[in-house]
């Protein structure tokens, strides 16, 4: 075959990664679904629209309904003509204003939002007055009887390093006859801070988490600065690796997907079969 029979009238594709941002509430999740609107489906459309071809994204995380993000991070394979700012533009125009796009560029090939990312990091909002704030109804939970910011702290402790974190994790549904997906994660860092007014932050950054991790974690944690159970119930609870372990999930509203990371190693977390989850 020589070269001219070879040329195709197919454009040349590069990769790219973008920053996007989203209120949770307009969203049934990010990951696409035919019956409802998600995130990730409105983004597709809205690329696909602007590049004419079909297209698909990887993202850093998946999160549930509800949930929103401030640094959430995609990669996605366009037309190497595309005009990044343009697209930024284009996209922002059409899924704005619950969904924005920022800090579109280049990448090789072999990165990949989810795969290449070495950490991720979640920021819950509780608002702790006697009365709630109708400014902050969709972002953060109110809980109106006081709570201590020391206990919640201590309990922290137990959260730190690489373990099995079964009992706040919503176990996926596993075919017959495969492996056990692995529920051990990273945790690098976890607290809670008073950002003043009544609003209590909590701050978790691991490698990757499982469904539900941060919320139920949250849910336990407040029940600890209510004084419901001993922050010595953190080791406890993580043992037992049971999730029917009284504490609730917290509401999806106040949980944000704040940013992620792709500097240093990245850290596997391997199921019982071998291969790799995040």
């Amino acid at each position: 075959m020589t070269p001219e029979e070879n040329v195709t009238n197919e454009p040349a594709i590069r990769r790219a990664r973008l920053r996007v941002a989203y209120h949770g509430a307009a969203f049934h999740g990010f990951a696409a679904n035919d019956d409802v609107t998600t995130v990730e489906g409105v983004l597709e459309e809205a690329i696909a629209t602007i590049t004419r071809g079909k297209v698909e994204i990887s993202t850093a995380g998946r999160t549930d309904a509800g949930v929103h993000a401030r640094g959430q991070i995609i990669t996605v394979d366009i037309p190497a003509s595309t005009q990044l700012s343009a697209l930024v533009r284009s996209i922002n125009g059409m899924c704005g204003p619950h969904v924005a796009v920022s800090d579109a560029e280049w990448v090789e090939n072999d990165f990949d939002a989810r795969h290449s990312a070495t950490w991720r990091r979640y920021r819950y909002t509780v608002l702790n007055t006697p009365e709630p704030n109708p400014l902050l109804t969709d972002r953060a939970w109110h809980v109106w009887n006081p709570m201590s910011l020391p206990l919640m702290n201590l309990a922290c402790d137990a959260l730190h390093g690489e373990q099995d974190f079964t009992a706040f994790c919503r176990k996926p549904d596993v075919p017959e006859g495969a492996p056990e997906l692995s529920m051990n994660r990273r945790v690098f860092e976890a607290k809670w801070t008073d950002e003043g007014e009544g609003l209590l932050v909590f701050e978790i950054r691991a490698n990757a988490f499982c469904h539900q991790m941060v919320r139920s974690i949250v849910g336990f944690l407040v029940d600890v600065g209510l004084r419901k159970r001993p922050p010595s119930d953190t080791r406890f609870v993580m043992a037992s690796r049971n999730r029917q372990h009284g504490s609730p999930v917290a509401p999806a509203h106040g949980l944000v997907l704040w940013d992620v990371g792709y500097d240093g190693v990245r850290v596997h977390t391997p199921t019982f079969g071998g291969r790799t989850v995040n």
